[in-house]
Formats: structure tokens, sequence, C-alpha cells
């Protein structure tokens, strides 16, 4: 399996990840069925970059990015990590991240417009919570970058 998205991440932590994506939820759907397939994760990124865009407090940090692009990656990484039939060839989160200095408060800004976007859309809670904890380990490589 390649995982050109977490180079750095220690591979305890990657296994947990591995691990979450791969572990059915009720019903012993994947994530990424419980996610709504490609139509849910594609519906799921489009609603977070928008609202994204409409909070003050990030949005700055999204002015200068090709929508069409960022959507894309996003897409790749979620259907990716949710188990999905994708192939993420994204930049590590930390290369992604460079120069950009993104702050704890700004972090925690973009999870509530996802968490936003995932209750917008219908993801059902216990997928929130599974998607959330396999972005969780990010956080290091995202922000003071």
């Amino acid at each position: 399996m390649r995982s050109s998205m977490l180079p750095c991440t220690p591979l305890p932590v990657l296994l947990l990840v591995v691990a979450c994506a791969a572990t059915p939820g009720p019903g012993g759907r994947s994530l990424y069925e419980d996610l709504g397939g490609q139509p849910g994760v594609e519906r799921l990124v489009t609603a977070t970059v928008r609202l994204a865009h409409s909070d003050k407090r990030i949005s700055f940090l999204f002015e200068k990015m090709n929508d069409a692009e960022l959507i894309r990656q996003l897409q790749d990484q979620i259907c990716y990590l949710s188990g999905g039939p994708c192939e993420y060839k994204g930049r590590s989160m930390s290369e992604a991240h460079s120069g950009m200095d993104i702050n704890e408060a700004e972090f925690d800004a973009f999870v509530e417009r996802l968490t936003d976007a995932m209750v917008g859309t219908g993801i059902p809670h216990s997928a929130r919570n599974r998607l959330l904890s396999l972005l969780a380990p990010m956080r290091e490589e995202i922000i003071h970058q």
C-alpha cells in the first residue's frame, strides 16, 4: 500500500490510521461506504471548501488556492483514507502546508467547517467520528509549518 501523504508519520500512528480505515462501521460497512462512496466524498469536500471560504477566521488561507485542484486532492485523500478505490498522490501534509504557518485556532476552525459539512451532507455520527480519527494525526504535520 502506497502512503505518500503520511511519509513523516511514525509507524504506530500510520498503522492506527490504516486500521481505522479498515475497521468496518455499523453493519460491516467501510468508512468509504458510510461517507456515501465517491458521490458522498465529493459532496463532503465541496461543502467543506465552500464553508471554509465563508469563515472569516480561515478564508484568507484559501484565497490564492486553485479550488478545483484543492477539491480534487482532498477528495482523493479522503477517498483513500476511508478505504475507497482512490490513490492519493499529493504531497505530505507538512509539504502541502509549508510556509502557511497555520495555527491551532485556524486548524480547529477548519475542522469545525469539516464537521459542519459532514452534518450538512447527512454523514452518520459514527462515520464522522471515524473520519475525524483518521485526520487527527495530521494536526502536527499541518500546524506551524
